[in-house]
Order: structure tokens, then C-alpha cells, then sequence
């Protein structure tokens, strides 16, 4: 669903709200090195065949996983099974919504009369702004917000969406409550998240399995694409001081996610899709994985599976996760 989606017709009265508003609160400057990181990557994070979820394999693997039949994608599916028969909806809210692509898809839809949309980077909401405008979407509207300091109207919203975001907030009791206010009886809270340790403190048995798994691979496969002539030998476990001069809210407190999510909310669906294997290994070399290439399919594969077997019996768990919920 993450796709540029053809431009339709909206009812009479619908007003072109698009436009950037700003709410960002961060004394110790937090807010603004987080804005500037993803800023800067708005719009660069695909397409270079460094990431797990690039590849199409990987992408095949999740909707079998999290998704549902027919090849239907996990957005797809919530909708299907929780919406049916094309039913529409008033308001709904996209928490995290980058450069605009999720709201451009589900456009197509034709779900919701009204899409707000917050992320805290503005040059990803100025992308977005200027796509949907492009694309004749005037019911989205787009607003530059830190949602560690977020303020929800009461009742307002048939469907929140947490998409890659609310593993990147620090005060998520906050977070929770204000979508829990937010939503209508019966309303839904939809996640896409990393609910893996947070701050990327891998144990050291995750580690030991993507390096052994890792220096199986043939020197072809671990060629780096970002640091041309080298292999990928080694992941490590960052420190969290390194995390925080990256971006000192990557994965801040992913790990408390879920057992928080079940102080206010009842979890309806909860499905992983991996990433405890995948995700740490194939980082900067899966565009090495060509779909024509039998070797390289055939490896990836083996990961799968290993990764498939490692989940079952315990020694790992899911990194990722798609999460239905309902407030309390």
C-alpha cells in the first residue's frame, strides 16, 4: 500500500487543509537533532538496496507472515477484515508519516473523509505536502509535530496508525494515553513497529547467531554497499552513547512498547514478522540477494529459515511486530 496512488475526487466541502504546522517541545535540544536526522533522510531511506524490508523476498515473507490471503499486505488486510465491503470512515491519523507515502496509498481506498498526518521532520511533511497536493489529495493534512508532547482531541479518531514512529518515543505513556483518549468507542489503534531492545542492545545470543550465520555467507554476499571494496564481517552492538549522537531516539524504549500498550489497550491481533536475524544481517548487503541470482536466493532461504526455526523453539523473538488494539 505504500505506493503513489492516482489522484480522486473527494466530496463537495472537503477543503484543501493541507499545510505544515509545528509543535515541538524539547528543552534539551532532543527534539531538534531527531528533526534534523530525519530531515535529512526524508525520501532517501529506499531504493539503494541497503535495508532488509528493500528486497522483495523479505517483503513476500512479511505479508505471508503479517498479512493475509490472496497476497494481501498487512494494511490491506486490516482493512479487509476490520472494515469491510469498502466501509469508509470520518477521521483517522497516521503518528510517524514520513514523506507521505502511506496516506498517498491508502487514498485510493477512499476510507477516510479526513487523514491527519504529524511526523517531527518538516522536510519529510514538506514532501508530503507538496506529493499530496500534486496528487489532488486535499483531505490530508499534514503537521510538523514532536509526539513525545502530542495533545489529541477526545473521541476524534476512527483509526490511529503507528507506523515506524512509536518506537521512537521517549514518553509513551503520554503517547498511549493520548491515542487511548483519542479514539472512538470501538476505535482502532493499528501499529507496524520495531518492539525489539531498545536502543539496539542486541543480547549477545543474537549477536553470536547473525555473525555465525553471517560468516557462513560466500564473500558475494557480503560485499558492503555502502563502503565499496569491503566485505561485512561483523555486527555489533552499538553503545548507547553512540546511539545518542545518531539519533538519540532510535528504538528509545521499543522494548516497552507492547507490555505498555496492555496497561490501556486490549491487544486483538499481535503478529510478528521476524527481523531478530534478518534485519541486523542483511543491513547494508541485501541488494546483494538479486531476485535472478539462484545462489543468492537460495542463501536467503537458509536465513528464513533459520531465523523461522530460531523464533519457534524460543532462542529468539520477534523484532517486528503488526498490532491491533482497542482502548480500554
Amino acid at each position: 500500500m505504500r505506493q503513489r496512488a492516482a489522484a480522486m475526487a473527494y466530496p463537495e466541502g472537503v477543503q484543501d487543509r493541507t499545510r505544515i504546522q509545528r509543535t515541538l517541545e524539547s528543552p534539551d535540544g532532543t527534539a531538534a537533532r531527531v528533526q534534523e536526522v530525519w530531515g535529512e533522510q526524508a525520501g532517501a531511506w529506499s531504493g539503494q538496496g541497503r535495508h532488509w524490508l528493500e528486497h522483495p523476498a523479505v517483503q513476500a515473507r512479511i505479508r505471508a507472515m503479517a498479512g493475509g490471503a490472496g497476497g494481501r499486505d498487512r494494511f490491506q488486510d486490516f482493512l479487509q477484515r476490520y472494515f469491510p465491503e469498502g466501509a469508509s470512515v470520518e477521521r483517522v491519523l497516521t503518528l510517524g508519516c514520513g514523506a507521505g507515502e502511506f496516506e498517498r496509498g491508502l487514498a485510493q481506498y477512499r476510507f477516510a473523509r479526513d487523514h491527519d498526518a504529524f511526523d517531527i521532520a518538516e522536510g519529510a511533511i514538506r514532501q508530503a505536502v507538496e506529493a499530496a497536493r500534486e496528487a489532488g489529495f486535499h483531505h490530508i493534512h499534514y503537521q510538523v509535530v514532536d509526539l513525545n508532547h502530542i495533545t489529541l482531541d477526545r473521541d476524534h479518531y476512527d483509526v490511529v496508525f503507528g507506523l515506524s514512529a512509536v518506537h521512537h518515543i521517549a514518553e509513551l505513556e503520554h503517547l498511549l494515553t493520548q491515542v487511548r483518549d483519542s479514539l472512538k468507542p470501538g476505535g482502532y489503534f493499528f501499529l507496524d513497529e520495531f518492539i525489539g531492545p531498545s536502543q539496539f542492545q542486541w543480547p549477545d545470543a543474537q549477536l553470536e547467531v547473525v555473525n555465525r550465520a553471517l560468516a557462513e555467507l560466500p564473500p558475494g554476499l557480503r560485499r558492503s554497499l555502502s563502503r565499496p571494496g569491503q566485505l561485512k564481517t561483523t555486527v555489533l552492538r552499538p553503545s548507547v552513547e553512540q546511539m545518542n549522537a545518531g539519533d538519540p531516539s532510535e528504538a528509545i524504549r521499543s522494548a516497552e512498547i507492547v507490555p505498555l500498550l496492555q496497561h490501556d489497550f486490549d491487544i486483538i491481533e499481535l503478529k510478528g514478522y521476524g527481523g531478530s536475524v534478518l534485519h541486523l544481517l542483511m543491513e547494508d548487503i541485501a541488494g546483494n540477494f538479486t531476485p535472478d541470482d539462484a545462489l543468492a536466493a537460495e542463501w536467503l532461504e537458509r536465513l528464513f529459515r533459520l531465523e523461522d526455526q530460531l523464533i519457534l523453539d524460543g532462542t529468539l523473538d520477534h523484532d517486528f511486530a503488526v498490532i491491533v488494539a482497542r482502548g480500554r
